[in-house]
C-alpha cells in the first residue's frame, strides 16, 4: 500500500526532497541519503531510546562475569597462595627426618610370684619414616641388647615392649629403663614390686 499524497492546496504544505522520495517507488539514490551521528547504541533493559540518543543512560560495562565463577574468579588468588602454603607443610612434612617428640613408660604396680612384668613405652614422634635404636636395661644389671624399631611415614606413635620374669619368694623393687640413642637421646622408666610369700 502506498502512502497518499497531501493536498497541494493546503497553504500550509511545503514539500520536500524527503517528501518525494517517501511518495516515490524508486529507492532514494545512495548520495541523497543523509547519515546523523554513530546511530543508536543497543539498548539496555531498563535503558530507553531518549535516554541512549541523548547520552543521559547510565554507563554499562561491557558484559561482566556473573554467578559462580564470578565469585571463583575473585577468589583464586587466595586459592592460589593457599595451594602454595599447603604443598610445602606437605613437602617438609615428606622430607623430615624422623624427630622424637615424647617418651613415656608405665607397668603394672605389683607383679606377684613367678609372675611377669610387662613393661610398655610409648614413643610419640613428627611422623616422618625412619629407624630408632633403643635399649632397655633392668635394674638388676642386665639389658636387652641394642633393638631397632622402623616407623612408617605417617606412624606418629610407636610401643615399646619389655617383658621380665620373676621366680622365688621374697619382695623387691625393680626398675626398668627405656634408653633412645637415636634420632636424638630420650629416656624412660617405670618401677614396680614384686612380692612372693
Amino acid at each position: 500500500m502506498q502512502p497518499t499524497i497531501r493536498d497541494v492546496d493546503d497553504a500550509t504544505y511545503v514539500p520536500t526532497v524527503l517528501d518525494d522520495h517517501w511518495t516515490s517507488t524508486e529507492p532514494a539514490p545512495e548520495s541523497e541519503v543523509l547519515h546523523f551521528g554513530p546511530g543508536v547504541p543497543p539498548l539496555g533493559l531498563t535503558d530507553t531510546a531518549v535516554d541512549v540518543w541523548r547520552g543521559t543512560a547510565p554507563h554499562k560495562s561491557r558484559q561482566q562475569p556473573r554467578g559462580r565463577l564470578h565469585r571463583l574468579r575473585r577468589y583464586r588468588l587466595a586459592a592460589a597462595v593457599l595451594a602454595i602454603v599447603l604443598a610445602w607443610l606437605f613437602w617438609q612434612r615428606q622430607t623430615a627426618d624422623l624427630r622424637i617428640t615424647q617418651v613415656t613408660a608405665q607397668t603394672s604396680s605389683v607383679v606377684q610370684c613367678d609372675g611377669t612384668a610387662e613393661v610398655v613405652a610409648v614413643v610419640r614422634t613428627n611422623g616422618a619414616a625412619g629407624a630408632l635404636t633403643y635399649e632397655w636395661h633392668r635394674s638388676d644389671g642386665t639389658s636387652s641388647g641394642p633393638r631397632e624399631e622402623r616407623l612408617g611415614r605417617g606412624q606418629d606413635e610407636t610401643r615399646l615392649r619389655l617383658l621380665w620374669t620373676f621366680h622365688g619368694k621374697g619382695t623387691s623393687k625393680a626398675t626398668a629403663r627405656l634408653v633412645i640413642e637415636s634420632p636424638g637421646r630420650h629416656t624412660a622408666s617405670a618401677s614396680f614390686a614384686y612380692t612372693c610369700r
